[in-house]
């Protein structure tokens, strides 16, 4: 199933939070107490994925959506950023404000957000990688289910020099001995290249029209298109908005493209996203 940017935003935030020491956080958005997208033992987060400043009346409905008697942190998230009188709400509150980039950077606001922030001494950084199912990652194999592969092709394409003359396969006459020599050859060799070429997880497609071979990595690749179709207005601005901040800060085109492949847009939609970007980060 497809995860959406919005939805993608909120698993971030729950995995900061467990940096953070709230090893529970778990994101669970459209729940019954709507205003809270993760939820852990010791605070509650909420996430905004809109293209505007956050303001007071979020900060104010985000309060209201807390349990009555409940002493949680309250963490709010946003991709835009927060008007005065929000951040000055927040201080009354004791409400944690971040803001979080197309690259997966987290960034405090205000104090609250950065003594929570100083807990660790590293933030993690991008979305995170899962094993595909049923797949052990590489690190905890061992040697030989790592590289079973290399060792049974270099000894493929090395077998049929062993076998000359052996006088139990060569029996005569000399053509039929060169025929078998030739049939064993391609055998082993086609094996073996096989064997060497799928190495690491890769696999290899063939083409008979033309006869083409390619190696590509074994890797899920999830259907992107109609991603940017599908998202309103404000998150659209959102993403041309975050993307032309990078852009303005230095970072390259083809860096920011990939920030938003990472999040999940198609190619049409990204070279939509990366014009708008750089005539607004042109005009700053």
């Amino acid at each position: 199933m497809q995860i959406s940017s919005w939805q993608q935003a909120e698993h971030n935030a729950a995995r900061y939070m467990r940096h953070w020491g709230y090893t529970d956080a778990v994101a669970r958005p459209g729940g019954p107490d709507a205003g809270i997208d993760v939820r852990a033992r010791g605070a509650l987060g909420q996430v905004k994925y809109q293209a505007v400043q956050v303001g007071r009346p979020e900060l104010q409905r985000f309060v209201g959506a807390r349990p009555k008697g409940s002493t949680a942190q309250l963490i709010f998230f946003t991709g835009s950023d927060y008007t005065p009188t929000a951040v000055a709400y927040a201080r009354e509150w004791d409400i944690a404000l971040f803001r979080y980039g197309l690259d997966g950077t987290m960034t405090p606001v205000n104090d609250n957000a950065r003594r929570i922030h100083r807990r660790s001494a590293s933030a993690p950084t991008g979305p995170t990688a899962r094993p595909a199912p049923g797949r052990a990652p590489a690190a905890d194999l061992g040697f030989w289910q790592r590289h079973w592969r290399v060792v049974v092709g270099v000894l493929l394409l090395m077998a049929p020099l062993g076998s000359i003359g052996d006088e139990k396969t060569y029996t005569g006459p000399p053509a039929v001995d060169v025929l078998k020599f030739l049939g064993i050859l391609a055998a082993c060799w086609l094996l073996g290249a096989y064997l060497l070429a799928t190495r690491g997880g890769r696999r290899v497609r063939v083409w008979t029209r033309p006869l083409r071979v390619r190696v590509s990595r074994d890797s899920a690749r999830p259907d992107r298109s109609g991603v940017l179709s599908a998202l309103t207005a404000p998150v659209q601005d959102a993403l041309v908005t975050e993307a032309a901040r990078l852009l303005a800060a230095g970072r390259r085109q083809h860096q920011v493209d990939r920030m938003l492949r990472e999040r999940g847009m198609g190619f049409l939609e990204r070279g939509r996203i990366l014009t708008e970007a750089k005539k607004l980060a042109g005009g700053r």
